[in-house]
């Protein structure tokens, strides 16, 4: 009888590294998991590890210690078939230990109600920690009253905590913030999402701030990072990130509540602190970096400004970024019409502008990759000035500039031309944001000046091409413009992301509101027109890119001819006998 082939012991041998098996079962849907397991005790273990690694559903967590019955009625709670038994204990911590992420969003928290299922559990546990070996722990319920039941899960394992703050009655966060210092004095992550001023348990927090001394990140609601908060946290030793997020799901909170920011530095303030995003007034950021203990070691700041500002503002803010921050990487500076609404004009005076001199001081950022700049007025730049920002920062990988100012009658000053020297001059491009009239009559002229350049200018990296508001006319002329200069796979889009839309815009005089009426009308088509642009941009793409290679190929041949023809000059001019006129090379 033959023996095992070579290949089959081979993929059987492979087949038996828990690593690799880990990997291949990490793209297996669940039912998946649970086959596998009753392969062999090697996948089993593998198997049931990626299963209940990463839990989302508290009813098929506890179902495993007993069936769970529903109650009677829609108001009464969910309970446990029998008491809980030892057994029950045993069988469960062999699922339990696997488990290192628990989230428990609204859709399943509803599916355990009332308290009776946590009550037994907590009475019958062998042990404090029912999971021992969690990490991360996400309880986002929209009950204030069943805050208190995430208790149950918590331990000193644990590194991660988000947790949505419902008010109850009966429970105050004040305590609720003192249990999640005890129990969890390791936590390196706190993300706390919330609906309500942040005055209203600022004083709590801070405390809690202060009784995690491993505490790496801090994620908040918008307009709840107060100055107080940023003293606070300016002397915990190890806080490298600290951000607010627009998501809905995050909350928000009250804008007054970061009006007048001034924190006060301490010597040795924010000794690891390198990502920082705040809601202010930029006057009052300028100053917050130009204090004498400012953070130094930053490499991402993100700015959402309360209120529009002059340009002079915009300079002093860069500046100081640029003196103070030399490590920075990513900046981004940010006014979209949050809080204080979007305000459209027909004419739009040239101080109010921004123009390349605000923004000169980026060019003293050596390192920076990534810069986007939201603003309400177009920016006041040429071709000159996008040239020289290409030129001299080749290591931009993002780039965002104002694509999706307020519309204006006035066409933008930049054409698809401006394109070209981000092509040239930045390699690792991946995302480009522009405001540009691509309904401009020098297309041809700039084709002329892609097809003539040597090398051949194009983007190598470019995935993402964005345009906002850009007006644009023809999409078969900027089709065939975008062909030469985007790699396949490169996709365009275009329109607003404003927190409310169209709706966040406000016009002053009646004259101004049929204008406006008139532009998003105007709007409509264009983003019609560059989703015309994405659709048929691939394929032309991919057509120009078979030119291309014809022409390669044609270049050689010619090339060849002339090696050969200069043979032959060189022979009838030495005066050789030739032979049947072939030449070997």
């Amino acid at each position: 009888m033959p023996g095992p082939s070579v290949s089959g012991s081979t993929t059987q041998r492979v087949l038996a590294i828990p690593e690799i098996l880990e990997l291949v079962f990490s793209f297996l849907e669940a039912e998946d998991h649970a086959q596998c397991a009753c392969v062999c005790k090697i996948w089993s273990e593998v198997a049931l590890d990626t299963l209940w690694r990463d839990l989302d559903d508290l009813h098929r967590l506890f179902s495993v210690l007993a069936p769970i019955e529903s109650g009677e009625t829609p108001d009464s709670p969910d309970h446990f078939q029998r008491p809980l038994e030892p057994t029950d204990w045993a069988r469960f911590m062999r699922y339990a230990r696997r488990v290192r992420t628990l989230s428990v969003p609204p859709a399943t928290d509803t599916r355990l109600r009332g308290p009776l299922v946590f009550d037994e559990i907590a009475r019958t546990r062998p042990t404090l920690n029912i999971l021992p070996r969690l990490s991360s722990l996400s309880w986002t319920s929209k009950d204030g009253e069943r805050l208190r039941l995430s208790l149950l899960f918590m331990h000193e394992n644990i590194k991660q905590f988000s947790v949505r703050l419902v008010p109850s009655d009966h429970y105050s966060f004040g305590i609720f913030f003192q249990e999640i210092a005890l129990r969890l004095p390791k936590l390196t992550c706190l993300d706390l999402s919330f609906k309500f001023p942040v005055r209203d348990i600022e004083d709590d927090l801070c405390k809690l701030l202060e009784s995690l001394p491993d505490l790496q990140k801090v994620v908040l609601p918008k307009f709840t990072i107060t100055a107080k908060i940023i003293e606070r946290l300016s002397r915990s030793p190890k806080i490298r990130v600290i951000q607010f997020e627009f998501m809905d799901s995050q909350g928000v909170g009250d804008v007054s509540d970061v009006h007048n920011w001034f924190p006060t530095l301490e010597e040795d303030a924010f000794p690891a602190l390198n990502d920082l995003s705040v809601s202010v007034h930029l006057p009052h950021m300028v100053r917050f970096l130009n204090t004498e203990f400012s953070p130094s070691h930053l490499t991402c700041l993100y700015v959402h400004l309360l209120y529009t500002v002059p340009p002079y503002q915009v300079h002093d803010f860069l500046e100081a970024v640029a003196q103070k921050c030399q490590q920075i990487t990513q900046l981004y500076l940010d006014f979209s019409g949050d809080s204080s609404p979007l305000v459209f004009r027909t004419s739009l005076p040239d101080d109010d502008r921004i123009t390349w001199n605000t923004l000169r001081p980026l060019l003293k950022l050596p390192k920076l990759t990534q810069f986007e700049l939201h603003w309400d007025t177009p920016l006041a730049l040429t071709q000159s000035d996008i040239e020289e920002l290409a030129s001299s920062l080749p290591n931009l990988e993002l780039l965002v500039l104002n694509s999706e100012p307020l519309p204006s009658p006035q066409p933008p000053a930049l054409t698809l031309r401006a394109l070209i020297p981000f092509a040239r001059h930045c390699p690792k491009m991946r995302e480009l944001s522009l405001y540009v009239d691509a309904s401009s009559d020098d297309l041809d002229e700039a084709s002329q000046e892609v097809y003539a350049s040597l090398p051949p200018t194009q983007f190598r990296s470019l995935r993402q091409l964005s345009f906002g508001l850009s007006p644009i006319t023809d999409s078969e002329a900027a089709t065939l413009f975008l062909s030469q200069l985007c790699p396949l796979g490169c996709t365009v889009s275009s329109g607003v992301s404003w927190p409310n839309g169209f709706d966040a815009m406000e016009a002053q005089t009646h004259e101004d509101s049929l204008v406006l009426t008139e532009l998003w009308a105007l709007a409509g088509l264009w983003w019609a027109r560059w989703g015309e642009v994405n659709r048929t941009l691939p394929l032309v793409t991919r057509a120009r890119m078979e030119e291309r290679a014809r022409r390669s190929e044609l270049e050689r041949e010619v090339e060849d001819l002339r090696v050969r023809c200069r043979l032959l000059e060189e022979q009838v001019r030495v005066g050789m006998p030739s032979d049947s006129g072939c030449i070997a090379l």
